[in-house]
């Protein structure tokens, strides 16, 4: 069965998207993107043009989302836009009879997310939030390692993510650096490590933060300089302000929490983009027999384990602790084959484009299977909740429960974006 699907946003994002959906199409045929659709023009049509030079087929260019709904044979959307429209265009989408993968984070707010999960459950349409650190196959290894208990039970996580953005925005995108519009980099990176968090080590209780915005201004630079890596397929995208331009960042920008998961685990949980001079990026996981040190998402990096008798294990001698392990039969696909991966080579936007591609083939059987998605609603919602959390915390200056944050009893900081969207 066909799976007609229009991309809704199409600055760098969007172009990643269409990206992994090209890598996607090298493997898998039943998928496909018809429409692309942003604001401006001239932005949907370098990325229609760009899966036409790659696939040979044309998506239609539309700056209308009524006219993408209106379209006949549609199944399907996928919203790449900026996070205060995901709601909107989700609920939209799935009462017109449209399923939808949505970027992350799921929502603008923890309000916004659960509205759209009401309206999922309503219509029965697949939710899918596009987390895409979970799908790297060497945090599936990872998984599998902290699953098999070899490093004993676990006491504690470290998650130390601290770096410097020579105070530039970051990204070079100004709306990272807006808390009405889910920028700082406790949501936007955030995001990702909690959903990682939540996936290894299940679900936290409660949350304790400090926060600040440190750097209240901020230069917009060129991408080539702050990002060179992304720049790549962001290029084409509209901004309304100027390179050199003195950005005020309201978003908080630096968080540092404890987290005490419902195992027992303690987690330690740091971001912050205003260390100058010296970059921290610590990630390991800790228990009675030796600690896992995790590699950095789509690095291709082997994880390695160091036992209390101080033996490192690391590479393919790891699959000898976990034997049975292998990777699912999409993701060996996507891989060219690989049943097991310890570590890769491969260019950046290669290793983006076969997760993105992932992505869109559990969209997809979901859809088929009418199945809950991998990163769904739930996930989305908790991880977005362990997010704002740390802020939420840290505004309160309490320790909270994160069942408080998702059942949103806890939103002094959201509060004010959900008046300014009339969520």
């Amino acid at each position: 069965m066909t799976i007609n699907m229009a991309l809704i946003g199409a600055g760098g994002m969007g172009k990643r998207h269409a990206n992994g959906y090209l890598e996607l199409k090298k493997y898998f045929s039943d998928l496909n993107i018809v429409a692309v659709c942003d604001i401006h023009e001239s932005v949907a049509k370098t990325v229609a043009d760009y899966i036409y030079e790659k696939e040979g087929k044309k998506p239609r260019v539309l700056t209308d989302i009524d006219k993408v709904l209106s379209l006949k044979n549609l199944d399907a959307i996928d919203i790449a836009t900026s996070t205060p429209m995901h709601h909107e265009i989700a609920i939209n989408a799935m009462e017109n009879g449209l399923h939808v993968i949505t970027e992350k984070p799921i929502a603008i707010t923890i309000k916004a997310a659960n509205k759209m999960k009401d309206v999922a459950i309503k219509t029965n349409k697949v939710l899918s939030v596009a987390e895409n650190y979970r799908r790297d196959p060497i945090n599936r290894l990872t998984k599998a390692l902290i699953d098999s208990k070899k490093i004993g039970e676990i006491y504690f996580t470290l998650d130390l993510n601290l770096s410097s953005s020579n105070k530039s925005v970051m990204h070079s995108t100004v709306w990272r650096s807006k808390k009405f519009q889910a920028g700082g980099n406790v949501l936007d990176a955030g995001v990702h490590n909690a959903d990682m968090l939540l996936y290894l080590l299940g679900t936290v209780e409660t949350i304790f933060a400090q926060v600040s915005i440190f750097e209240k201004e901020r230069i917009l630079r060129n991408m080539n300089e702050v990002a060179p890596v992304l720049s790549k397929m962001y290029s084409h995208r509209k901004e309304n302000s100027q390179e050199g331009d003195i950005i005020l960042q309201d978003a908080i920008d630096s968080a540092f929490g404890v987290l005490k998961f419902d195992s027992g685990t303690i987690g330690q949980i740091s971001f912050s983009d205003a260390s100058h001079g010296y970059n921290l990026g610590v990630s390991t996981i800790n228990g009675s027999e030796g600690s896992l040190y995790r590699s950095p998402s789509r690095s291709g990096k082997s994880p390695r384990i160091i036992f209390s008798n101080g033996r490192e294990i690391a590479g393919d001698k790891l699959f000898d602790l976990i034997p049975e392990f292998k990777l699912d039969d999409d993701t060996s696909m996507i891989w060219d084959g690989a049943k097991k991966m310890s570590s890769y080579n491969l260019d950046f936007h290669l290793v983006d484009a076969k997760i993105l591609a992932f992505q869109y083939i559990d969209f997809y059987r979901s859809i088929i299977k009418n199945k809950k998605p991998e990163v769904g609603y739930d996930e989305g919602i908790k991880a977005l909740g362990l997010a704002y959390g740390l802020i939420e915390s840290g505004i309160k200056g309490n320790v909270i429960k994160l069942e408080d944050v998702i059942s949103e009893k806890e939103d002094i900081y959201q509060k004010e974006i959900n008046e300014k969207y009339l969520i």
